[in-house]
């Protein structure tokens, strides 16, 4: 009931919170000379173990073809003699067809997901290349060596949870897994008032400092 009326008012308790910032401010609880930026794991409703891999996928997949295959043979054969084995071969197969349905669905997300990771991975990338290009030009020797592209398509490690596709598989503090999202706050460090909130699917805080500035800035002039 929580999570259905957060979803249905955001855009209301968006509004709602700065305001607050703003009443906090004009109550001169809110200074904003220095903001802190820190992320938490927080774990989602949805256990690690019910992850598929890409590569259990496609094997799974393969298997079930298999034992489809094999059913329907049994059923052409039942078809010339009677099979006493208590076997509903169109029910065996219709429950193959629904685990292939799925996992087809799980799959196709991870192919999203490469691509998305894909289309960042080859900008930062031509980024890269292209700062070394400069520096030669410059007459200047690049450290290091050159950057490889990067490949493309799903890696065998991909994985998409069946309970909550959205969370993803982090690093805790205290060591192991867990399937979670990474929740971002950026605060006020002299009162510790929550300015920003951010929650992302990146397990690593490196690529969330731009986002958290970004809507920093957003707030209102009122703020300072």
């Amino acid at each position: 009931s929580i999570a259905t009326f957060r979803r249905r008012f955001l855009p209301q308790i968006e509004a709602l919170f700065v305001q607050v910032l703003v009443l906090a401010r004009e109550m001169k609880c809110l200074k904003l000379g220095h903001i802190s930026l820190d992320g938490t794991k927080i774990a989602a409703n949805a256990s690690k173990h019910r992850a598929l891999s890409w590569e259990h996928a496609n094997r799974i997949e393969a298997q079930l073809r298999e034992e489809v295959q094999l059913l329907l043979k049994l059923a052409e054969e039942s078809d010339s003699r009677p099979v006493n084995d208590g076997l509903d071969v169109p029910a065996e197969i219709a429950r193959r067809d629904k685990r292939l349905a799925a996992i087809a669905q799980a799959k196709t997300k991870i192919e999203e997901r490469a691509r998305e990771r894909h289309a960042v991975e080859q900008q930062e990338y031509e980024a890269k290349t292209a700062k070394r290009d400069a520096q030669r030009q410059e007459g200047k020797k690049p450290r290091g060596r050159d950057p490889q592209p990067p490949p493309s398509g799903p890696k065998a490690s991909d994985q998409v949870n069946l309970t909550d596709e959205e969370s993803r598989i982090m690093p805790t503090s205290r060591g192991g897994f867990e399937q979670s999202y990474n929740a971002q706050a950026a605060v006020d460090a002299e009162t510790m008032l929550v300015v920003v909130p951010h929650v992302s699917q990146a397990p690593n805080d490196k690529r969330e400092i731009a986002p958290i500035l970004d809507k920093v800035q957003a707030l209102p002039a009122a703020l300072g």
